[in-house]
């Protein structure tokens, strides 16, 4: 009997062990990134900005960066990219107030909105581990270089703003109801 429990409980004991092994865990793995110059000419925007904001999204983070410089891609004071949520998916884990360079390419993966992305798999570093890369693709442009254009640079014009639809809306009502009026007292003056 303890020969029939040992051999038949030995192969129990393995077939148990397939069925509660840990799940598979599966970790970010990239390729090295390229050399700067390469990077800089693959990427669809790089710039060096300032994070003023990381907000968590259904799929990733966007983070909003106050620009700086530019080499490419990237024209306004502000721009937003997202990226992982520094998990398996290759997120980079950005800080408010720090300052980084971006490596930036078209956002397929961490929104539904398009737009720009980054990970751990590009260049992106805090800009002041970036020396390597600063020499190697030079200053960039200051982004004051890029003036606004006239449409974003001034107010929004009068008729443009609703509050003064409306307020425009009352007066000719008003000169409407005046001129009603008067066409009416001159009718029925004798």
């Amino acid at each position: 009997m303890a020969r029939w429990l040992a051999s038949g409980l030995v192969p129990l004991l393995f077939l148990l062990s397939f069925v509660f092994t840990p799940s598979i865990a599966y970790a970010c793995s990239c390729a090295p990134p390229p050399a700067p110059e390469e990077a800089l000419e693959q990427a669809e925007a790089v710039f060096a900005g300032t994070v003023s904001a990381v907000t968590p999204t259904k799929y990733g983070t966007d983070v909003q960066f106050q620009v700086g410089n530019t080499w490419k891609g990237v024209n306004k004071s502000e721009v937003l990219v997202v990226t992982g949520r520094g998990d398996a998916d290759c997120g980079f884990v950005f800080q408010t107030g720090s300052e980084y360079l971006v490596y930036a390419h078209p956002d397929t993966y961490y929104s539904e909105s398009g737009g720009l992305a980054t990970n751990i798999c590009t260049r992106t570093a805090l800009l002041s581990d970036a020396t390597d890369d600063l020499h190697a693709i030079g200053p960039g442009t200051p982004i004051t270089a890029f003036p606004l254009k006239p449409e974003e640079n001034q107010a929004a014009g009068f008729l443009e703003k609703q509050e003064n639809v409306w307020m425009i809306g009352l007066f000719v009502a008003i000169a409407a109801v005046f001129v009603a009026y008067r066409s009416y007292a001159k009718r029925t003056r004798p």
